[in-house]
């Protein structure tokens, strides 16, 4: 899956979801915090839903803080903080 962040596919799609969220961190923005966002994050993991690789509503631009507390570095599996997030988003995704 590494190989694919390197696609223009991906790097056109990651410039257009900041640009949308105007650079911002979503989930400082929840509480108030105007942080920069750098990181364009699968709310379904690639790993287990390629198929939402691609969708905007699949990807929420965040803080590398706020990132790192959606997934345990160590097995790349969601954290409770991102599992939230995935419930709290599934609606928009889902259809």
């Amino acid at each position: 899956m590494a190989s694919f962040y390197k696609t223009n596919n991906w790097k056109s799609k990651r410039a257009k979801i900041l640009r949308r969220d105007e650079y911002l961190c979503r989930e400082c923005k929840r509480y108030g915090k105007s942080v920069s966002a750098t990181v364009c994050h699968h709310i379904f993991p690639l790993e287990n839903f390629p198929e939402y690789k691609l969708l905007s509503a699949n990807l929420y631009s965040c803080c590398n803080t706020c990132h790192n507390s959606f997934h345990d570095r160590i097995t790349n599996e969601l954290t409770a903080e991102g599992l939230r997030l995935l419930e709290r988003m599934k609606s928009e995704i889902i259809k």
